[in-house]
């Protein structure tokens, strides 16, 4: 078992700090992490049916040694479960079974469940306990963490939400062994992009042990994740409400989001969407000037080696992805902001872009 150093996040405004603990075997603890800070007496449950299917008994069994009972609210898998609609079932359930604001809620499952879950706790009686147990790797090093909870709308993704931390995280490295591939490469575009953004020497390490990583080995895999958590834990600590350099964690996104509302949600994964947006955004950092094409080949070189997509893959239209730019939640007085890289490491805004020079560089994706 690798047992790594725990990451605070220590939230200003609300003068508290919260632990992330990455552990091999970490679930196992859950009720003993719990009862350090939980007094009450049971646990909403948040998963999905087939996170439900494959850890749901294993969580109940622990939660129940612990003298917790359960309540348990599946969600269907993808982005849909991310809606009004689930939302609304989700209060009725909490209020048939008549949970209070000194009980708990708990998400198991990956972005979305998460996503919806923190929702239903930053809503519900104004806010409930919540605690993030992340099952995939774009969950561990990315939504779990940070205190975004958000359901979606049809103009653009995570349209509706707040800002609501949780009381902990806790990752376990041992869930990532029933990942698809598919989806472990979803998770790795926010894990690069963390790299590109602040960490030089962390792509290094990435690219160094790529096959190791994409193997599962414990020892890479679980540096991986605690470097990748570390920096988004750093940037969250110093600005937890997206007012400066928080946005620096969009790299990549703006695109990303306006490909995946163009295509309904349903053709990419958030992380084939990002790797895109990355592209195109470090292309257009190279029309700036802010950016060697070394660099962007470099990019690519790294996005590629897991398999992530580095343009369109279905013919979309590249104006109808320009109109849902402006969805995007860094927008202001109608202005674009983007996320740009100076260099390898080293993220920036920039406003004021021309139009015609970024219409450009969507066509550049077909």
């Amino acid at each position: 078992m690798i047992n790594l150093p725990e990451i605070r996040i220590r939230i200003r405004e609300q003068e508290r700090s919260y632990p992330i603990y990455i552990e091999q075997g970490g679930r196992y603890e859950l009720g003993k992490l719990l009862r350090d800070w939980y007094q009450g007496d049971r646990v909403f449950l948040v998963s999905d049916h087939k996170v439900n299917s494959l850890y749901g008994q294993e969580i109940g069994q622990v939660l129940d040694k612990a003298g917790l009972t359960v309540v348990t609210y599946l969600l269907p898998q993808g982005e849909k479960a991310k809606s009004f609609s689930y939302l609304e079932k989700g209060y009725e359930l909490l209020l048939e079974n008549d949970f209070k604001r000194d009980h708990l809620i708990l998400a198991l499952g990956g972005g979305v469940v998460g996503d919806l879950a923190g929702f239903l706790a930053a809503t519900f009686m104004r806010g409930l306990p919540y605690i993030q147990i992340p099952t995939t790797l774009l969950a561990q090093v990315d939504s779990s963490i940070g205190g975004k909870t958000a359901i979606n709308h049809r103009k653009g993704k995570n349209l509706i939400g707040s800002f609501y931390q949780p009381q902990m995280v806790l990752i376990d490295p041992g869930f990532l062994t029933t990942l698809a591939p598919a989806e472990f490469r979803n998770g790795m575009a926010e894990v690069l992009k963390h790299g590109l953004i602040a960490d030089r020497e962390f792509t290094s390490f990435l690219l160094e042990k790529r096959d190791e990583i994409l193997k599962l080995k414990l020892a890479e895999l679980s540096r991986m994740i605690y470097y990748s958590c570390r920096i988004k834990a750093g940037v969250v600590t110093e600005d937890e409400k997206e007012q400066g350099i928080r946005a620096h964690l969009n790299f990549g996104h703006t695109i990303g989001h306006a490909l995946e509302a163009v295509t309904g949600f349903n053709k990419y994964k958030h992380g084939e969407s990002v790797a895109v947006g990355m592209i195109g955004a470090a292309r257009l950092a190279q029309r700036l000037n802010y950016l060697e094409q070394a660099a962007v080949r470099y990019i690519e070189e790294l996005l590629s080696s897991y398999d992530l997509p580095l343009s369109f893959q279905y013919a979309e239209d590249t104006g109808q992805i320009f109109e849902y730019l402006f969805y995007d939640k860094k927008v202001k007085a109608n202005k674009l902001r983007w996320v740009l890289l100076k260099g390898i490491g080293s993220a920036c805004l920039a406003e004021a872009v021309d139009e015609e020079l970024v219409k450009d560089i969507l066509e550049g994706l077909k």
